[in-house]
């Protein structure tokens, strides 16, 4: 297989999702509510449109699982897995941490990944064998191995405010390491890639927020698994990525009381 020549049809995706998303950020964008609760805009269906219509001319025996208009991973076909704006919430107020989540799974295994955050000039891609960029110059997480020192990320604090374990397990890990935040979304994990932060944690995601992130953290030499340890893609919706260094640390105080340990 050619991850090269795939990774390079990815990046073409990537920039007609750009393109199009620069057209509506800004301004006024028709929205409405999916039956989850959670916000579509037109510009969620017109990127998964026309990334769709460019597989279907340009990768004709692919199959496609995009979070507008379906699918399912086909375990005798590569399949590209289409999250057409990671961030809907920022982009609908005009905050520029959005991106468009482009992966392709083959066996089961994340080959190709790209994530493109055109309001902010950041363009992030991986292919197995060939490590993670970063604006077309490649990147590596941090050689950071102590959780005192480590910088972590959260998707926020909506998914721990019903569970007061979890929110006293957050608190023990804002206590014991350097510095948390709670950016969320695509964007933390890629500042875990690039070494600006050490580890990245959330719940919830379906399979289209997370595909991607397996490919973009671990060809940048990190680790991406389910809270559990288990692997991402058809895992239970939560994700831990990091450097590698401080994963079981991290893991440990996100699944384990402090009595228990």
């Amino acid at each position: 297989m050619d991850i090269a020549g795939l990774r390079g049809e990815a990046l073409a995706m990537a920039d007609a999702a750009d393109e199009i998303a620069r057209r509506y950020f800004g301004g006024p964008v028709a929205a409405s509510a999916k039956p989850d609760g959670s916000p579509v805009t037109a510009a969620d269906h017109e990127i998964e449109t026309a990334l769709r219509e460019w597989i279907a001319r340009s990768l004709p025996g692919h199959a496609i699982l995009g979070e507008e208009e379906g699918g399912a991973l086909e375990a005798g076909r590569p399949t590209w897995v289409i999250d057409p704006i990671d961030g809907t919430k920022n982009f609908l107020r005009g905050v520029p941490v959005f991106g468009t989540l482009i992966a392709l799974v083959v066996h089961d295994e994340v080959v190709v990944a790209v994530a493109s955050a055109p309001a902010l000039d950041e363009r992030w891609d991986a292919g197995t064998g060939l490590g993670t960029r970063r604006n077309g110059r490649p990147v590596r997480v941090s050689a950071i191995e102590r959780l005192e020192d480590a910088h972590l990320q959260h998707g926020g604090l909506e998914f721990l405010r019903d569970d007061p374990v979890l929110w006293e397990r957050l608190g023990e890990l804002a206590t014991d390491s350097w510095k948390t935040g709670g950016m969320g979304d695509f964007w933390m994990h890629m500042l875990v890639a690039g070494g600006m932060a050490e580890a990245a944690f959330e719940a919830d995601l379906a399979i289209w927020d997370r595909a991607a992130l397996v490919c973009l953290i671990e060809e940048a030499g990190g680790r991406a698994t389910t809270w559990s340890g288990e692997g991402v893609l058809h895992g239970d919706g939560t994700i831990l990525s990091s450097n590698g260094l401080i994963h079981d640390a991290v893991r440990t105080r996100l699944t384990t009381s402090t009595r228990s340990r």
